[in-house]
């Protein structure tokens, strides 16, 4: 836990450092892209699974390039670096995924909290592991 702790106490000396007000303005426009990607494949007729695994894939690799090259500024870009980067950020954001899943089940059907505060809630902790995530064992 010690460089969680170091890295909240940083980021509380000094809140609004490049690296994180970049993470925030990719973090949002990568949002917008997986919400249009998604409505754009849904109106051209795709089922809503496969709209939402093909706008998942996206946003997900825009994330990546972005994050690589403008947050944490990784600029080595070897076939095997750049695909060792790919695994452990696709590896972190599914982790991520699957605490926030988790997380969401219990308390929206076991602790029976309201689904939106929830997801809300969650979404918060999700950006966290992300970020950490990225700059501890992606982008380091």
């Amino acid at each position: 836990m010690q460089p969680l702790k170091r890295l909240t106490e940083k980021l509380l000396k000094k809140p609004f450092t490049r690296e994180l007000v970049w993470y925030v303005i990719f973090g949002i426009a990568t949002t917008i892209i997986g919400f249009g990607t998604y409505t754009l494949f849904v109106y051209l007729g795709l089922g809503v699974a496969l709209a939402n695994v093909l706008s998942h894939v996206l946003a997900i690799l825009f994330a990546f390039g972005t994050n690589k090259v403008w947050v944490f500024r990784a600029l080595d870009f070897s076939v095997k670096h750049v695909a060792l980067e790919l695994i452990k950020f696709v590896s972190s954001r599914l982790v991520a995924l699957g605490v926030e899943t988790v997380l969401l089940v219990v308390l929206v059907d076991v602790l029976d909290y309201d689904p939106i505060l929830s997801k809300l809630g969650t979404s918060v902790l999700v950006v966290v592991l992300n970020y950490v995530a990225s700059k501890k064992l992606v982008f380091k």
